[in-house]
């Protein structure tokens, strides 16, 4: 469920939580603890007579109506569309608090994306039988460096998987043992109703869901990467918010086309963002005076003192053109305990921002940062 293959469509569902670190996520309660959630659920509850498959193609909104009948949740904000979702899939994505996402997907099996869950490196992966059918739930537990952890529950059927995501709350052991905003129930019942898929009842395709946006989550109304978008992006990332000014970069030694931004920060480090369609062969490899490893895709991590960058190529990809990504974060003194893991991971949140699409919204937003 991430975007764009695991190579992109994983990132969210496996990545993503390594870039939450130190976002200040909530600790899970155990049920029954003081302070837990007692409150009623602020939407309705489906009735079972209602969970019945339908044949009308199914929109992100008609999956956010869906995921609502289930999770007692207020999103602020929806996020989806061809930034995340593959062309054989339909998804979005709700997002509240500072930190907190579910990530709702319906599509084609992924049996790579699951046998990752399972057997490389998840902390915890089981079948949970529920009404609805059986489905693999999945989890990556929280670290001592902040980062929070991640629930994940598939379902197949009819040919297809139905997926979500939940990020944001510390999940410290088996999370059916936790009274978590979104439970393991919640997550089970979900993706097993018969109207979350890629068909829908034309109830669902009608629905109107408060704050949803008419364009950007929809997979329509995306518009070409600018500029002000990455600095729209960068200011985003729980990385990059503090970032005070951005302008335009120099980006000609990058190859035709390459464009991108530079924030400031008060300390005066620097972060660079530059999409690079052409980007030359010279530069797709370490420079020398950097420490360099191998990235997930082409490109490399290089670091040194008080300098961090990545770059990664991807090819092309149905109407997507092959493009490359480098992001760079100079600083004026050396990292602090000589620690790159926040250093690395800020940078890993910035690559999201250099696909050569984003929503209308997000263009709108990046015009008044850049200088």
């Amino acid at each position: 469920m991430g975007r764009r293959g695991m190579g992109r469509r994983a990132v969210v569902a496996l990545v993503a939580a390594t870039l939450l670190a130190g976002c200040g996520s909530r600790e899970a309660k155990e049920p029954g603890d003081a302070g837990s959630k007692q409150s009623a659920s602020a939407h309705p509850r489906p009735d079972p007579a209602d969970l019945k498959p339908g044949n009308k193609p199914a929109t992100p909104e008609a999956l956010a109506a869906v995921t609502l009948e289930h999770v007692d949740i207020e999103p602020t904000k929806f996020d989806g569309g061809d930034l995340y979702f593959a062309q054989d899939e339909v998804g979005t994505v709700l997002l509240w608090g500072t930190e907190y996402s579910l990530d709702v997907k319906a599509g084609a099996v992924d049996d790579d994306l699951l046998s990752a869950w399972c057997h490389q490196g998840m902390a915890g992966c089981v079948e949970v039988k529920a009404e609805g059918g059986t489905a693999t739930l999945a989890w990556d537990l929280a670290t001592s460096d902040g980062t929070p952890g991640q629930v994940m529950v598939s379902y197949e059927h009819d040919g297809e998987e139905r997926r979500a995501a939940y990020l944001g709350e510390r999940i410290t052991k088996d999370p059916r043992r936790l009274d978590l905003d979104v439970s393991v129930d919640d997550l089970v019942a979900l993706v097993t109703d018969p109207r979350l898929g890629t068909k829908t009842t034309a109830e669902m395709t009608r629905a109107q869901v408060k704050g949803f946006p008419e364009t950007g989550s929809n997979g329509a109304g995306e518009v070409a990467l600018t500029a002000a978008a990455i600095a729209a992006g960068l200011h985003e990332t729980e990385a990059y918010a503090d970032i005070d000014s951005f302008e335009k970069t120099d980006a000609a030694g990058f190859g035709k086309g390459a464009f991108g931004v530079t924030g400031t920060r008060a300390d005066g480090s620097t972060i660079t963002a530059i999409h690079a369609p052409g980007l030359p062969a010279a530069k797709r490899k370490c420079p020398k005076a950097l420490t360099c490893s191998k990235g997930d895709s082409d490109g490399y991590d290089g670091w040194a003192e008080g300098r961090a960058e990545m770059t990664r190529c991807y090819p092309a990809e149905g109407e997507r053109r092959a493009f490359c990504a480098v992001v760079r974060h100079q600083a004026p003194a050396p990292f602090p305990g000589d620690d790159l893991d926040p250093v690395l991971a800020g940078l890993e949140s910035a690559l999201e921002t250099l696909w050569p699409t984003v929503s209308a919204e997000t263009a709108r937003e990046g015009e008044a940062l850049i200088g």
